[in-house]
């Protein structure tokens, strides 16, 4: 067949596959009749309008010329790395273009793929290093700006690709931490990629709190995360490597970066804020757990053998289906989701399934509903295994496990805005004016990691910075600690300034009582007018009279020590 009929005979393969890279586009200038007509097939807009251009051009191509020039395409071909491309033309290896099948696994998962894939997290160097894309391809890819436009990128050179590339671009996931990727497009593997409702809360709904209370400076987290295998050491030198390198900086990066993992991952994400002493922020993120027990009961007279052999089916699918989000438990997870709950595990012990509840809203809501969800259960499965003996399913959770859950979520309270505003507030007189000493220390819930990060800068002040960017980043109990420390090393004048951010917060002057805040502004302007000073005994009946908060709220009355005569 001559240069025409290849041409006309495979046509919409060639617009597929062919890649008019910088190489092969150098090749052609040395083409006749042709190389006058490069610079206008390098200008069309599109890398498809430019495949179009060559085509139309080579198909005017008179018939004198056809072999010549089908003999240096095909050598111009595989010179640029494009031989199952030459092969439409002349077959000389078993190199063939991407197959359809594998063609459209790509286009029709490439939003999903978009959404997981990490190409510079050492894939784009694997795949490289196997020569399934090239040195160009991958300086192409690079230059894009954003994840989801590498992964694009990527996608788009793989599929004009030969068909073995696919399966080499399977093995280089796998290779690379990318299995959960490959999941997407095999379906086959242990891998899944991170649920939608965990990549909201990473992304949207919980970000910025998630940002202000993760503590990746001080608490040992990045570490965590590369021993249990969820950061690689690029993934680290992306964080630590943020410009300025501030703890918010590094945990955009740190959210964006576990929002494109495994859900596997994710939970050992959690497992490193637990071991981190950050449990604050893993339930502020996924809530807590309730672990119930399913309870099998089979037909009369049913084989134990044969019990245990369905009880470890059961399993097995329940996994499975609750993790794939199948329809035979749609209705379910369409049930828990609306109470704010969702499937976290399931495992043996008895089938045992955790449900973590969001917030104390969502585990009273599933405490309140848990018969419903017995019921559904029921329908979601016992029809499954009816010819296996299983008559029905039982659901048991204990008090003791939901007191337990109730308990985590009042013990794991974020900082409050109030708190964390009267810190802020207070800082620059912090800075200036309070005592870091052991005995402080000592009284904070500090590990040794943040320990030491306190200890570490030269001078005072910095110090107290970081102590206060620590405190920020942990819970709730923290400032009520950070104000002990404070009254048990003699500082109270710093608790009064505390105190004072904080009551400027819960009684403004529109809640006061108008006899109250009238008695309130004559201080205020006896103290201005008079310049009036008090000794420490009369401070000291003013603050039982009025309450501590209140007069610590003054502004610029402070107590004077006792005048010398």
């Amino acid at each position: 067949m001559t240069l025409r009929q290849k041409i006309e005979a495979n046509g919409p393969t060639l617009q597929r596959c062919m890649d008019l890279s910088p190489d092969l586009l150098s090749r052609l200038r040395s083409f006749p009749l042709i190389k006058d007509r490069v610079s206008f097939i390098d200008q069309q807009r599109t890398d498809d309008d430019k495949v179009k251009a060559l085509l139309s051009e080579l198909l005017k191509l008179p018939d004198s010329m056809q072999g010549e020039i089908m003999d240096r395409l095909v050598s111009a071909l595989r010179l640029s790395g494009q031989e199952h491309v030459a092969n439409i033309f002349r077959r000389e290896s078993n190199k063939v273009p991407m197959s359809d099948e594998h063609y459209r696994t790509l286009m029709t998962k490439t939003d999903q793929l978009c959404k997981f894939l990490d190409p510079e997290n050492g894939l784009l160097n694997t795949l490289t290093s196997a020569e399934i894309v090239s040195h160009t391809d991958a300086n192409y890819i690079r230059a894009m700006t954003g994840y989801n436009e590498k992964a694009r990128k990527l996608i788009e050179i793989l599929m004009k690709k030969s068909d073995d590339t696919f399966n080499g671009f399977i093995n280089a996931l796998n290779q690379t931490r990318h299995s959960h990727v490959a999941y997407i497009l095999t379906r086959r593997g242990n891998s899944r990629p991170l649920k939608q409702e965990h990549i909201d809360r990473l992304e949207t709904s919980e970000r910025l709190k998630l940002v202000q209370m993760i503590d990746s400076k001080s608490s040992g987290l990045i570490t965590a995360l590369m021993n249990k295998g969820v950061f690689s050491d690029f993934d680290k030198q992306r964080v630590t490597g943020v410009q300025p390198d501030i703890a918010d900086n590094r945990n955009e990066i740190i959210l964006d970066l576990v929002a494109r993992k495994s859900q596997s991952d994710f939970f050992n994400f959690i497992s490193a804020l637990n071991d981190t002493d950050q449990t604050h922020v893993a339930v502020q993120l996924i809530g807590a757990d309730v672990v119930a027990k399913i309870k099998t009961v089979y037909e009369s007279g049913a084989d134990g053998g044969r019990i245990r052999d369905v009880d470890a089916e059961l399993l097995e699918y329940m996994r499975e289906v609750f993790q794939s989000n199948d329809i035979v438990v749609r209705r379910i997870n369409q049930f828990l989701t609306r109470e704010g709950v969702t499937v976290s595990g399931v495992r043996q012990g008895c089938i045992e399934i955790t449900f973590t509840c969001k917030n104390v809203e969502s585990l009273n809501n599933f405490r309140n509903h848990s018969g419903d969800l017995e019921r559904m259960l029921n329908e979601a499965f016992c029809s499954q295994f009816a010819s296996k003996g299983l008559e029905s399913l039982k659901l048991k959770i204990s008090n003791e496990e939901f007191e337990q859950c109730a308990d985590k979520f009042t013990r794991w309270m974020p900082m409050s805005s109030e708190h964390r505003q009267a810190l802020l507030s207070s800082e620059k007189w912090l800075l200036n004016n309070m005592k870091l000493s052991g005995d402080f220390l000592d009284r904070l819930s500090l590990c040794k990691r943040r320990r030491q990060a306190i200890k570490r800068p030269a001078t005072r002040q910095k110090k107290v910075k970081v102590l206060i960017g620590i405190i920020l980043r942990r819970p709730d109990s923290a400032f009520t600690e950070f104000i002990n420390a404070l009254k048990y090393t003699n500082q109270h004048e710093a608790v009064d300034v505390v105190d004072t951010k904080t009551t400027k917060l819960h009684l403004p002057g529109k809640l006061l009582s108008p006899r109250f805040f009238f008695f309130y502004r004559v201080i205020c302007l006896i103290k201005v007018t008079f310049k009036l000073y008090c000794s420490n005994r009369v401070w000291d009946v003013l603050r039982v009279i009025l309450g501590r908060n209140f007069v610590s709220d003054l502004p610029t009355l402070k107590p004077k020590k006792n005048l010398k005569t």
